[in-house]
């Protein structure tokens, strides 16, 4: 784990390419934000405005 937080147990996170991602698809991030859904019909309209390259 690459942050200075611990893992976030409510948070599931995939995306093995972000900074907060662990290796048992958790997230680090103290906290997340999930952006841009005036129209969304299913999760891939979603955004997490948190996500940083690693």
């Amino acid at each position: 784990m690459k942050s200075n937080h611990s893992v976030n147990q409510g948070v599931d996170c995939k995306v093995n390419n972000c900074y907060y991602h662990t290796t048992d698809n958790k997230c680090t991030a103290e906290r997340i934000e999930v952006c841009n859904c005036a129209n969304c019909t299913e999760s891939a309209d979603t955004f997490c405005k948190t996500y940083q390259e690693k």
